[in-house]
């Protein structure tokens, strides 16, 4: 009976040991940060082989594999390509189960260099080995906290699985999600793919319940039909988003001298992918920008969209972003004009998008999308300029002393807070929105008035979103609790106290959360921008993106997944 691809693979995934063959001292050459790399975080052993060093970085080095005195389950090739035959034979030999070819100069350099790599590929298969390579980066597998890569590269944990047939395309890829705040639970730079190929990986990915969305950087594959078959048995389950490189005749060449592989018709390429319900990406940057929205995101139910911006120029961009991607800009209900009339000025541009021309009335803005998501008709909602809006705790916190008392004078004395504070931290523990209205309210209530909005049933609305937030565990109660210092007056206790929650990164966290709760009251896309305020970041499970064009491009490839969902007769939440 023939091994499922995670058995095949689990020597790779969850080694216990690992040689790294080539490792050395020598800090300009591949072996000595390899090494150092394996070392980082890896619970198992790790046996450095070199034949001319007795001690690398303080570990016993062995002339060769078959010197190491116990098992080893994975080896790690740093070594000239020529050597690679006669050190895979010793893995054979020594009972290796599964190997990272990092070595170049393979298929990628010609006939000869293909020959060898064939030889290789013969070695191993004698001996039962599979491996990731040659001439790529190496992996990262976050259940065994296995960074085998040729350099220490920040990675964490997280949601995504990726495998990259391009090193640096990957690598870069994995950092800019470290820094945007999500991780991987699998990365494989699979370079030559001489032995496993990349549907294997994603076929992997599919079985892997850690994994929530699957990332590839493709050149080329060496048996379409086969990636097609797999492929779209993991597609149903989970998104696969791909890249692929080699659009040009220019490109097409440069692909065979860097992989080896054969780059193909791009109009083949893309009728294929479509067909199997693999979504296809322009660039790096937007493989991640899909894979966020994939992961905080439900799939629309149409293409129909609505628009709130603070400012009518971003608005008028984004619009043409959703027009030119084939999303509808739809005209809103005359009794949603009529909802929005109540609160925004009279200036507002009474349509989609929704501009309210410059108004100051924040909790307008956030009782906004309420009114349009609401709306039978709207599939989903993009809101500009959402993740820009922490800078209005910059306005609280260089409010004078006077405003600062006044928006405090909610909170009891010391010693009446101090008898109220258990009251206050179970109901805001609790689950129960209703009573965690009634303790919210004249805290909302007091900063409506600062900025001169008196209605009720809007600051009720936004009572109720915020006590749905707490509830649901989305924001933190101690948002809401300052718990006084000991020896504090009470006027320092107030000052402190609103600092305290008015911090830029508790306001972000908090306006996630709100966006998350929009998300969680309708099951529709909410997807929030930036107004070009550096590299934003995951908070929670809210992410803004940089323009309206960004968040355009990932709506519509959120529709075009559940379109094909849908057509193959499949349903996805």
């Amino acid at each position: 009976m023939s091994q499922s691809i995670v058995e095949e693979l689990e020597p790779l995934i969850n080694p216990r040991s690992v040689a790294v063959i080539g490792a050395t001292n020598n800090w300009n050459k591949w072996g000595f940060s390899t090494f150092a790399s394996t070392l980082n975080g890896f619970e198992g052993e790790v046996y450095p082989v070199n034949s001319k060093e007795s001690e690398i970085m303080g570990h016993k080095a062995f002339a060769r594999v078959t010197d190491i005195p116990a098992p080893v389950d994975l080896a790690v090739f740093v070594i000239p390509a020529a050597s690679v035959p006669a050190v895979m034979e010793d893995c054979v030999a020594k009972g290796v189960k599964a190997s990272v070819i990092i070595s170049a100069g393979f298929a990628e350099t010609g006939e000869k260099g293909k020959k060898l790599q064939d030889e290789v590929l013969r070695i191993a298969r004698k001996g039962g080995i599979r491996f990731i390579g040659p001439n790529c980066m190496g992996y990262w597998s976050a259940s065994s906290k296995l960074r085998a890569f040729m350099f220490p590269m920040p990675v964490k944990d997280g949601p995504l699985a990726f495998v990259s047939q391009g090193g640096n395309v990957g690598g870069a890829i994995v950092m800019s999600g470290y820094q945007r705040g999500v991780g991987f639970h699998r990365y494989v730079s699979c370079g030559c793919t001489a032995d496993i190929q990349i549907e294997d990986y994603i076929e992997h990915f599919g079985e892997d319940p850690e994994v929530k969305v699957i990332l590839t950087y493709i050149e080329g594959v060496s048996d379409g039909e086969r990636f097609l078959e797999k492929v779209k048995k993991v597609t149903p389950k989970k998104p696969v988003i791909a890249l692929k490189g080699g659009k040009t005749a220019a490109a097409a060449k440069a692909v065979t001298s860097h992989s080896g592989a054969l780059a193909g018709s791009d109009e083949a390429y893309d009728a294929a992918f479509r067909s199997v319900g693999v979504i296809r990406v322009d660039s790096p940057e937007e493989l991640l920008d899909v894979a966020l929205g994939f992961l905080t995101q439900p799939l629309p139910k149409g293409r129909n969209v609505a628009i709130l911006t603070p400012g009518g120029s971003y608005g008028v961009l984004c619009a043409d972003a959703c027009a030119l991607e084939g999303l509808n800009v739809i005209e809103l209900p005359d009794k949603t004009i009529a909802l929005l009339d109540k609160v925004f000025p009279p200036r507002w541009s009474h349509g989609n998008p929704v501009d309210p021309a410059g108004d100051r009335n924040f909790i307008s803005y956030m009782t906004a999308p309420l009114k349009l998501l609401r709306v039978e008709e709207v599939d989903s909602l993009i809101f500009m300029g959402f993740g820009g809006f922490s800078i209005f705790a910059s306005m609280f916190l260089s409010a004078d002393s006077a405003s600062l008392e006044s928006v405090a004078s909610w909170m009891p004395s010391q010693a009446r807070f101090q008898e109220l504070a258990p009251v206050f931290t179970r109901v805001l523990g609790s689950k129960d929105a209703v009573k965690i209205s009634r303790i919210i309210h004249p805290v909302i209530s007091m900063a409506a008035s600062m900025i001169g909005v008196q209605d009720e049933e809007e600051i009720a609305e936004l009572v109720e979103l915020i006590a749905s937030a707490i509830a649901a565990g989305r924001i933190d109660p101690s948002f809401f609790i300052a718990p006084p210092k000991s020896g504090d007056s009470r006027a320092t206790l107030r000052k402190g106290a609103l600092k305290e929650m008015t911090s830029v990164e508790a306001i972000e966290r908090f306006l996630a959360a709100l966006a998350e709760q929009w998300v969680a009251n309708y099951n529709k896309p909410v997807i929030t921008t930036t107004f070009a305020e550096g590299q934003p970041r995951l908070l929670g499970s809210h992410y803004a993106y940089p323009s309206g064009r960004q968040a355009a491009r990932v709506l519509i490839k959120l529709v075009e997944y559940k379109e094909y969902l849908e057509k193959a007769g499949m349903h996805r939440g």
